[in-house]
This record gives structure tokens, C-alpha cells and sequence, in this order.
């Protein structure tokens, strides 16, 4: 059997399953261009560890690539076309320093007031209302860009207050419940006329009534951030990213239940599943700590360690 053949077996089969498999099966399909006239039993370590070295390959991708091939060449050895599966030592575990953007309300209020002035070109896709509409919704919910972005007109029921969110990044759906200010928010947008008049058509859509692509908006936002000032004054070289609205909304969100006295403990598990993540600890990788974070935590500590019972510490069970 050839690599080739194996690998589009192998996609094909991974496809059957229900699964996305996108970027495993580029992967495996830019190792098949590379050595596409090999037989699979003519794979070696080294081959393998020859197309994992290519240049401005990070240790996050390296190791990405690399559980793809496992995952691939185990298959077939399990099958019995593979005596051994042919990959390299791994490579020691890296420890990512990246700490991503929390953004401050006012740093908020910045971008808000800047988007006008971002989407006055004829040539922007995105309207101006879209563009703020978009922003306001990332922050007020905390889905994933990507997740905004697929929602059709039928996925918002206005009525409930609760968005459905399909075809996430685990492979499952999940609804996400909206406050009354991002309800009025959306409905103010919605009432832009002659944008919708089919359930199926996106959401957020581009002038041409397009949905919106990734592309698009990442530099629809780098260039608000430079027209609103807003930037890292840190040491990182990574600016603010679309995807940091995701971490300011959990950090505000818990900073805001140490300010009322909620039960953060009990509480956190719930917003991991609003989040639509697979565990807690995907949550708390969220949750950077920032100098009002920290102040609300220092306070909650101080009352308790001065007197406060239990139920002071922990708190109430309700969300607000």
C-alpha cells in the first residue's frame, strides 16, 4: 500500500465517524505530497522527523503534527500493514508563557467608539453596526469567534434569550443563554432592514450578505486596536487578538462574582460549561490574573480571614 493510499483510507474512514478532521487531514495530506510515491512500509523515523523540522514550525504545531502521524501510522500497524509505527523520540513538552489580552472596560469603550471611523472605506466588507454588533456579542457571551461566525438566523431565539451553537470545537452543540443586554442588542441589529429574509442566511454578514470570514474580521480588528490605541505594553510581541474578548469575558465574570460574594467554587464548573469546555481545567487556563481580579480575591480573603463565617467566604449559589 502507498502512503498516498493509506492516507486518503484513513481520512475517509475518520470522515465516517462523524469527525471534522480538517487540519489532521491537511496534515496528513502535505506528509503524503512529500512523500507521496513511498510505500507506507517505506516510511521512516527519519522521514517523519525531516517534514516535522521544517522551518517556522513553533513547538505547539511540532507536537500538534507529530500526535496526527501517531494517531495515523498507529492505525495501520494495528491493521498489520505496519510492523512498527516510524516516528521519532518526541520532543521534551513545551511550557507556554503566552498570556492572552484582558482587555479593560475602558479599553473597551475605546474600540466601541473607534469602530466608525475603522469601517468608513467603501472597500470594508463589514458594515460598521455589523462589525460593533459582532464585538458586543463576543464579549457579552464568550463563544468563539468561530462559533459567532456559523450562527444562522434560526440558531437566535430572541424570545428565550439563547443562541445555539452548533458544531463546535469538540464536535457538539450546546445552547448559550443571552442577558437582556445582548438580547437588545441583537435586536437592534436585527432590525437593520434588507438583511434577512431567510432563516438559513448568517448572521453576521458581510455588505454583499456573505457570511464573514475569519480573515476579514482578524484584520478588521487589528486595524481598530491601531486606531483606538489600544495595545500590550508588556514585553510580549503578540498584540491583541479577536480571541482575547473569550478570556476578558471570563475574567470580568468571576472578578464580578468575588465583587457580589457569589460562590466562585460552585460556579466555576458552570461557567466551563457555558464556555463549552471538556474540563474545568481548560476554564482555569482562562482565567488570567489581572490587578482587579486579584484586588476582589485579596478582599474576599481578608473579610474571611477577619471574621467571616463559611457562608461569607463561599458565598451565594445564584447567577446573576
Amino acid at each position: 500500500m502507498k502512503l498516498s493510499e493509506a492516507v486518503d483510507i484513513y481520512v475517509l474512514r475518520r470522515h465516517a465517524m462523524g469527525q471534522k478532521f480538517e487540519a489532521p487531514a491537511a496534515t496528513l495530506r502535505a506528509f503524503s505530497r512529500r512523500y507521496s510515491n513511498s510505500p507506507l512500509k517505506g516510511i521512516a523515523p527519519a522521514d517523519v522527523k525531516q517534514f516535522l523540522d521544517v522551518p517556522q514550525t513553533g513547538p505547539a504545531a511540532w507536537r500538534r503534527k507529530y500526535g496526527v502521524l501517531r494517531d495515523f501510522f498507529t492505525y495501520w500497524r494495528y491493521r498489520g500493514k505496519l510492523n512498527a509505527v516510524p516516528l521519532p523520540p518526541p520532543v521534551p513538552r513545551h511550557t507556554a508563557t503566552f498570556v492572552p489580552y484582558i482587555f479593560s472596560r475602558g479599553e473597551l469603550r475605546l474600540l466601541l467608539d473607534a469602530v466608525p471611523c475603522c469601517q468608513r472605506r467603501a472597500a470594508c466588507r463589514t458594515s460598521a453596526i455589523t462589525l460593533r454588533t459582532l464585538l458586543l456579542f463576543l464579549y457579552g457571551t464568550g463563544v468563539r469567534m468561530g462559533e459567532a461566525l456559523r450562527l444562522r438566523l434560526a440558531d437566535v431565539d430572541l424570545d428565550y434569550g439563547v443562541v445555539t451553537v452548533r458544531g463546535t470545537k469538540f464536535y457538539k452543540s450546546r445552547l448559550v443563554p443571552m442577558g437582556s443586554d445582548v438580547v437588545q442588542l441583537l435586536r437592534k441589529y436585527l432590525a437593520t432592514p434588507g438583511r434577512w429574509n431567510q432563516h438559513h442566511q448568517p448572521l453576521f454578514q458581510s455588505r454583499q450578505h456573505k457570511r464573514l470570514g475569519h480573515s476579514t474580521i482578524d484584520a478588521n480588528f487589528r486595524r481598530l486596536c491601531i486606531l483606538a490605541g489600544v495595545r500590550r505594553s508588556d514585553a510580549s510581541s503578540r498584540q491583541p487578538r479577536l480571541h482575547d474578548l473569550r478570556h476578558t469575558f471570563a475574567v470580568h465574570r468571576l472578578t464580578e462574582w468575588y465583587r457580589t460574594g457569589a460562590n466562585v467554587q460552585v460556579l466555576l464548573p458552570a461557567l466551563s460549561i457555558y464556555l463549552g469546555h471538556a474540563d474545568l481545567h481548560s476554564t482555569q487556563c482562562y482565567l488570567t490574573m489581572t490587578p482587579e481580579l486579584l484586588s476582589e480575591a485579596s478582599r474576599r480573603f481578608q473579610d474571611y480571614a477577619h471574621g467571616g463565617t463559611h457562608e461569607q467566604w463561599t458565598g451565594s449559589c445564584s447567577v446573576d
